[in-house]
């Protein structure tokens, strides 16, 4: 009786412990892996970190940070650089790029989503080609049409080139999300009498507004920091914030570093900003979704 309590006891303490081996053993499998991602992290974030506390600090010679902190740079920044005019260009171009691409890509969203026909699969590769092609392979030849036709370096110009950016992000961040309606709400309201229209609007948008908002700022983002395209066709009227800060660091010649680094901080700053409410966003509604 006893052999058989102490055998037992020994089975088990085989088990955990060869339960132990293979989840150190799994640990120890992902550990490079693991080291790889937080050197990433640790670099970029050094870097953030570094260009900060420059922009920021009064001196910063050979100390672990800054000996003060001011807002001086920044302000001389902000003049030097006219930075505001800048930001309302570039928040004018965007911000209508973004409502007009909303406008256009919830309809598209949505058939893509329910409906059936000839030449969807074309349809839904063509929007994917601002994904998968390089921007400089669309970017000089649309350069090349607008500066003949006279859009080059025109707001209405830059508005419509962020419109090749953002529909077919906005179309593919909406699609998912009409997919997970549940039709018979749709159907019932027919069945009831409500016309297309009228379902649209009070069956289907309700619904579809987080997935707009989550559009609405990711496409915002990523037309805020367009760059290459707006390069080739914007003027001196007309340059965005990414381009002129390009422009800037690109020459800087005997320009003091903080206040180099207070520009680059006017970029970032809108740029993070927007990335959180958009992770913020998506993680709300995968919550609510039940995904």
């Amino acid at each position: 009786m006893q052999t058989s309590i102490s055998n037992e006891v020994e089975s088990v303490l085989q088990s955990h412990k060869h339960k132990y081996r293979k989840r150190l053993f799994n640990y120890l499998k992902a550990l490079p892996f693991w080291l790889l991602i937080i050197s990433f992290i640790m670099i970029i974030l050094g870097m953030t970190l570094s260009v900060f506390f420059s922009a920021f600090g009064t001196e910063w010679f050979g100390t672990f940070l800054p000996e003060g902190y001011t807002f001086e740079w920044m302000k001389r920044a902000w003049v030097a650089y006219d930075i505001g005019s800048y930001y309302k260009i570039t928040l004018k171009i965007v911000g209508v790029a973004t409502i007009i691409s909303l406008i256009l890509s919830i309809p598209s969203a949505y058939v893509l989503a329910r409906k059936q026909f000839p030449f969807k699969d074309a349809l839904i590769g063509f929007y994917q080609l601002p994904f998968t092609l390089p921007e400089l392979v669309y970017a000089i030849p649309i350069a090349s049409i607008f500066y003949s036709i006279g859009l080059a370096e025109t707001i209405p110009g830059l508005i419509i080139v962020n419109l090749i950016i953002g529909i077919p992000f906005s179309v593919f961040i909406l699609i998912p999300f009409i997919e997970s309606l549940d039709p018979r709400l749709e159907w019932a309201a027919q069945s009831l009498g409500a016309n297309k229209w009228r379902m649209f609007t009070r069956i289907v948008f309700p619904q579809l507004i987080p997935g707009i908002t989550a559009a609405a700022i990711n496409i915002f983002i990523r037309m805020f920091s367009t760059f290459i395209i707006i390069l080739l066709i914007s003027g001196p009227k007309t340059q965005t914030l990414p381009v002129m800060v390009f422009s800037v660091l690109s020459s800087a010649g005997n320009q003091p570093p903080p206040m180099l680094d207070a520009l680059a901080l006017t970029l970032m700053f809108p740029l993070l900003l927007f990335a959180f409410i958009s992770l913020w966003l998506s993680s709300l509604t995968q919550r609510r979704l039940g995904q």
